[in-house]
């Protein structure tokens, strides 16, 4: 979760940074000259790839963690009625 919070934001930062950097271009030629966007493109694409790639394993991760919180609601369930159980003993006689 973590990890997917800061790709987001590392996403809209370079979103933005592009987006500047487009809105600083006066014309269209000075737009297609300028080398400094076309590295952040570069960068942008290699970025978006990583991010791409963790996100995949991060959904596999978060489906195997499902499984296992699935595994243990039963046994939630088992113990939430013992402890209250044991709670309704002190009703019976205040000695428990």
């Amino acid at each position: 979760m973590e990890s997917n919070a800061k790709n987001a934001k590392v996403t809209y930062d370079l979103e933005n940074k592009i987006l500047h950097t487009l809105s600083a271009a006066s014309e269209i030629m000075e737009l297609l000259a300028d080398d400094n966007l076309i590295d952040i493109l570069a960068e942008s694409k290699e970025v978006s790839d990583e991010i791409a790639e963790q996100t995949k394993i991060s959904a596999v991760a978060e489906k195997q963690i499902d499984e296992t919180r699935e595994r243990f609601r039963t046994v939630a369930f088992r113990a939430s009625i013992l402890f209250f159980c044991i709670v309704d003993l002190a009703n019976i006689d205040p000695m428990y």
